[in-house]
């Protein structure tokens, strides 16, 4: 906050208040480019060294996506709006719409608040979602399919919930494999580092004919064992790196 304090208040007044009052005045591209300015400026001043792989694969996609990642730090969402071009939103627990800065940043890019104590509401929320993806003129979705941030980042993914892949069944779009490591020393009071090395890596997205006839747990089993294999290889780079 002291480092791009300055800047976070700037763009809160002067964008955020204004495109999460009406995102509907202003075009996606206007609202998505300057929130993706700040996002790469808080980046840069988090002293972030981002390692990616797989960026030209997505930035070149056409049509709609659904990203499906691992979740280690509440920065993870502001490293997948600062890389990729096309319009990014997330689905994020209701509670985080009335965070500070973060609220109206999400509302901004039109961002879906899940509330995950009402089970009727979340079926008003999946239709939600699955109608933003077939929407040509919203943004793209990005789900943290563990539900929660992984709070040991040494273990293996927490479990990926069927539900987050069936948005992917139920909209007819690729899906794309995100794997994030990296991100949970930035924030922390114990980091040593004068730069944080991150790695990201966007898998070969999953067209619907290759997916359609697995069952949901076991497709989201698969990219959760595809992102846990990601993982240990940037184990060991993020060792060298140290």
């Amino acid at each position: 906050i002291f480092t791009g304090g300055i800047a976070i208040i700037h763009f809160y007044f002067w964008y955020f208040l204004r495109y999460s009052k009406h995102p509907e005045k202003y075009p996606l591209e206007t609202r998505y480019k300057n929130i993706r300015k700040l996002m790469a400026y808080l980046i840069k001043c988090f002293h972030v060294d981002i390692h990616v792989e797989g960026l030209e694969t997505v930035n070149n996609l056409k049509g709609k996506s659904l990203f499906i990642s691992n979740h280690l730090s509440d920065l993870d969402p502001l490293l997948l709006v600062t890389l990729c071009n096309q319009p990014i939103t997330f689905a994020a627990k209701k509670e985080t719409m009335k965070m500070p800065f973060i609220g109206k940043g999400l509302k901004s890019i039109e961002g879906i608040p899940l509330d995950r104590s009402n089970i009727m509401n979340q079926i008003g929320e999946i239709r939600a979602i699955v109608s933003m993806i077939k929407d040509e003129n919203k943004p793209n979705i990005a789900i943290f399919a563990e539900g929660t941030r992984n709070k040991i980042p040494t273990s293996k993914c927490l479990e990926f919930k069927g539900g987050s892949v069936k948005i992917g069944y139920m909209s007819n779009v690729p899906i794309v494999p995100v794997t994030i490591y990296g991100t949970f020393r930035i924030f922390s009071i114990k980091s040593y580092l004068k730069r944080y090395p991150v790695f990201v890596k966007f898998g070969t997205p999953i067209m619907p004919e290759e997916y359609k006839n697995i069952p949901s747990v076991e497709l989201a089993d698969m990219l959760r064992k595809q992102v846990d294999d990601n993982i240990k290889v940037y184990r060991q780079l993020d060792k060298i790196e140290v």
